[in-house]
């Protein structure tokens, strides 16, 4: 059988680097505990330890490919999470590390709701959207109008320059990419046209 394999992607840092919502809704977000000093190794110690756990990472990686490769066409998820195919892939490897069914889905979409909090939090345009919807329950109106709205408001998040966009056409894009986190905490944001000018309008909805 031949496989064809793609590296992931892993980036490491202190602030939370997976800020925009198309990059994080296709991320596994881990956050490692502080090393204290005592605990601290040399790299040198570091690669002799994992050179002497590595035939055993080795035959878990083994086994887990085993398994999945068996029970892959007969695996069925509840739902189908942004990248699909790895969910499945490693939903039928559960059985060989003793996991109970579904138990990698329900991790996973622990892992998301994680991340879209994150995103959320440290989004002041997502911010401000958020608390728009939850004290009004709807709004509509124009881009132009929404901007002076969340500015008049929501002063204390939206006065960062650097964070929250001052053209309209700049917040129209920085909404439409964070639709998916907002739609997942219960906040719907459509566009459409109306008058004779087709005028486009922004329409936000509490759900």
């Amino acid at each position: 059988m031949l496989f064809s394999d793609k590296r992931p992607i892993l980036l490491n840092g202190i602030p939370e680097l997976a800020s925009r919502s198309d990059l994080a809704d296709r991320s596994i977000i881990i956050h490692l505990p502080e090393i204290s000093a005592s605990a601290r190794k040399y790299e040198s110690e570091l690669w002799k330890s994992f050179n002497e756990a590595a035939p055993r990472i080795l035959a878990g990686l083994l086994d887990g490919i085993s398994c999945a490769v068996g029970r892959i066409g007969e695996v069925k998820l509840s739902e189908r999470p942004r990248m699909a195919d790895f969910a499945k892939w490693v939903s039928s490897a559960e059985l060989a590390y003793g996991w109970p069914e579904g138990a990698f889905l329900d991790s996973y979409a622990a892992n998301r709701r994680s991340t879209v909090q994150a995103t959320i939090e440290g989004n002041p345009v997502a911010l401000a959207v958020t608390l728009l919807a939850r004290e009004g329950g709807s709004w509509q109106g124009t881009m132009t109008e929404l901007s002076k709205t969340l500015r008049a408001r929501y002063p204390h998040i939206t006065e960062d320059t650097f964070g929250f966009p001052r053209h309209a056409n700049k917040l129209s894009s920085a909404i439409r990419r964070l639709k998916p986190p907002l739609r997942e905490i219960g906040v719907e944001v459509g566009f459409d046209r109306q008058g004779q000018g087709s005028e486009r309008i922004v329409k936000i909805n509490k759900v």
